[in-house]
């Protein structure tokens, strides 16, 4: 196929410096925690960015290699370069990159601040100024067992410690071991270094105001607040050589919790300072601290919301420019366009498609599987633990789940098409089973339908995943209830059980009344089923019309419609405290309702990555939804639910319509039966367990792959 005319500019080559690139498409540095503690190359990292170099990416930026390990680090497994011992490895890794046609560069880093794991090794962690170290903050929404794997972490750690204030002979040593690590990047191959100077680390927290309260030539103004940055660059290219690609990261602002720090006007006076020194490119992300670092920036949410910054930079300086921050392929070919940016970093984008940018150049964007923002890979970080991906299984670990050929092809049928479904029928089919794919409604999806209508960012999950099994020589049977009996009788080799969860909502005095609406009853009504009882009479005879039209519409526009209609009053009570509860009050207060939340739980939405679940519960606060936990549901009545706490203490949340969202358990029934008529029977996702998306997938891919 012929690439698409959209994406013209994404797709034509580049440069930084004297480094040609194929196109405009760079890999954003991650961390990835795939290094060995002693941060050398593993046989993991080395698969994962060759596969994204296979891809197509133009550039690979492994992120934050070690400038000072084992000091200065922010991740136990963080990639190293502050020994020659590192080079042979550091070399494979340039060398699989290279085998592609990708170019490679060493993101060279002292977290400085943020280095965790001298703080875990109750070691001071490196500042401009002596400042205290944030604590309470990260505990934020955070479970009982999260707090308990943080706080063994930081077993170590003094209560009370401080960072120190580095001195001038600190610096210049540090200068001097930038300067080492570049050269060592050359060494091994690297095409170049990109040098950080933002998120918080060593060398942002000198430029930041905040931070930075030195009285000497690094504090002060600006020049001087650089001073430390430009002395690397200096050193660097007399390491490295001027014709040797060397640019910055940089922050465009600093948000939230980081009070006058940087600004855009900072930013941009500093990049004319870079341009000035000689660099070849400027990276601009932004930093926000703890919370707001993956609700703001560096992980943002919203759509393009750094870009403003890139373009402000880009506005005053000539070298190239690389923006990032959850920029879609659409939006790059825009800004390219507009000459707003002139490279485009992906990060997440490319641990969910590593062929993203081979997709777009042959034409086949719709089989571009794309990140739904669960931001489970960056709760990975938080933990300390390798990245993965909740859409792509395969990210971090593409031995494990290569796709091969299938010695004796079989008969595969896979029941329900939920996304373990979905994704145990593809990968069995593309590993030639011949496969059969049973679903009860009248379109694929299964419990994703429904997650789509609640949460927009699973939408081009589902349409992904449903064209692949339209594309894939996969035999598709919608419509009709499968038994143990019809199953068994068309004798398959082997059985993949995946309908779903059980959905049975507590039972509650009073929850049979009209104003109370189930989990269960929504899902109904999204595939134009009757909920006895709860429908006015006129929405009933009405079914048989629109059920059609509700079983093929999309999800968008099946939420589109609910903001002008839905059978739910002004003000509701959700009951449930987890994952679902949590989206659908979300999904109602973005449809002007009232909302409160009460539940059992002793945390709200303990399933959701915690990055997700900072920044989703931050928003319900800001809407005014009132959130209650570990109460006990007495009764719901016409006024609404009567809850009492932990000390027998009533009360009556009032509400029009109480939602029940609580009630999944596993639903092991047709599986048990199954297995005991046929030889190879398996199930997967929420039906084994309660598994969620990420979970789900992992499922269905493990048993294909084995099967």
């Amino acid at each position: 196929m012929a690439a698409d005319a959209r994406f013209t500019r994404l797709l034509e080559s580049g440069r930084i410096g004297r480094m040609e690139l194929r196109n405009r498409i760079i890999m954003a540095p991650m961390g990835t925690s795939y290094a060995t503690e002693e941060g050398f190359v593993t046989q993991r990292m080395k698969d994962c960015y060759e596969a994204r170099a296979r891809g197509g990416a133009a550039l690979i930026i492994p992120g934050v290699l070690s400038i000072d390990a084992p000091r200065g680090r922010c991740e136990t497994a963080q990639l190293a370069i502050s020994d020659d011992k590192y080079i042979p490895g550091l070399r494979e890794l340039v060398d699989v990159v290279h085998r592609h046609g990708a170019r490679i560069a060493a993101q060279l880093q002292h977290a400085g601040k943020i280095a965790t794991v001298d703080r875990m090794q109750g070691v001071q962690q490196l500042s401009p100024s002596e400042t205290d170290l944030y604590a309470a903050e990260i505990t934020t929404d955070m479970t009982g067992e999260e707090i308990g794997r943080l706080a063994k972490r930081f077993a170590n750690a003094p209560a009370d410690q401080k960072t120190k204030a580095m001195s001038v002979e600190e610096i210049k040593h540090m200068v001097d071991r930038f300067a080492q690590a570049a050269e060592r990047a050359k060494k091994s191959g690297f095409d170049g270094v990109e040098i950080h100077a933002g998120h918080g680390y060593l060398l942002s927290s000198f430029l930041s105001p905040a931070s930075n309260k030195r009285h000497d030539a690094y504090g002060g103004d600006l020049k001087n607040r650089a001073r430390f940055l430009l002395e690397v660059i200096q050193a660097t290219r007399e390491r490295v050589a001027k014709d040797f690609p060397v640019w910055c990261r940089i922050d465009g602002r600093e948000f939230d919790n980081t009070e006058g720090g940087i600004t855009i006007d900072d930013a941009v006076a500093l990049a004319v300072l870079l341009q000035e020194a000689g660099v070849d490119a400027i990276h601009v992300s932004a930093y926000g601290g703890v919370i707001s670092g993956f609700i703001d920036a560096p992980i943002c949410y919203p759509p393009g919301h750094l870009v403003p910054y890139a373009a402000a930079v880009k506005a005053a300086v000539k070298v190239p420019v690389i923006a990032v921050g959850r920029i879609s392929p659409e939006l790059g070919e825009e800004l390219l366009r507009q000459g707003k940016a002139d490279f485009i970093a992906m990060g997440r984008a490319l641990l969910a498609d590593p062929d993203l940018p081979n997709k777009l150049a042959s034409g086949r964007e719709d089989e571009i599987r794309p990140c739904i923002r669960c931001y489970v890979c960056a709760a990975q970080h938080i933990e300390d633990w390798p990245t993965i991906c909740s859409v792509n299984v395969a990210t971090g670990r593409e031995a494990e789940f290569a796709i091969k050929a299938a010695a004796k092809p079989k008969n595969v049928a896979v029941i329900g098409s939920g996304p373990a479904g979905m994704e145990a029928a593809r990968i069995a089919a593309l590993r030639g089973h011949r496969v059969t794919l049973y679903e009860r409604n009248r379109r694929l999806g299964g419990s994703l339908v429904f997650a789509s209508v609640v949460n927009a960012d699973n939408e081009g999950l589902l349409d992904y995943m449903t064209r692949q099994m339209k594309k894939l020589p996969i035999n598709i049977r919608t419509g009709a209830e499968v038994s143990a009996d019809s199953i068994a009788a068309a004798r398959p080799d082997v059985v993949i059980v995946a309908v779903g969860p059980n959905i049975a909502p507590p039972q509650i005095p009073g929850s049979s009344r009209r104003n109370v609406i189930t989990g269960k009853d929504l899902r109904e009504m999204m595939n134009g089923r009757d909920i006895s009882g709860k429908l006015r009479w006129w929405m009933r005879m009405g079914l048989p019309l629109v059920r059609p039209v509700l079983q093929r519409i999309r999800p968008s526009a099946a939420a589109a419609l609910t903001r002008r209609w839905m059978p739910i009053g002004k003000r509701v009570t959700v009951i449930g405290g987890d994952l679902v509860a949590i989206e659908v009050a979300e999904f109602l207060v973005q449809r002007g309702r009232e909302v409160t939340v009460v539940s059992g739980l002793r945390s709200m939405a303990p399933e959701m990555a915690l990055p997700r679940r900072w920044r989703v519960l931050k928003d319900l606060r800001e809407h005014g939804v009132i959130m209650i936990n570990r109460v006990k549901y007495e009764e719901i009545t016409d006024r609404g639910v009567v809850i009492a706490d932990k000390k027998g203490n009533r009360q009556t949340i009032e509400a029009d319509t109480v939602v029940l969202a609580e009630g999944i358990t596993a639903n092991p029934a047709l599986f048990q039966q199954l297995q005991a008529r046929l030889p190879e029977v398996y199930q997967a996702g929420d039906c084994a367990d309660v598994r969620l998306i990420q979970g789900a997938i992992e499922d269905g891919a493990r048993l294909a792959i084995k099967t």
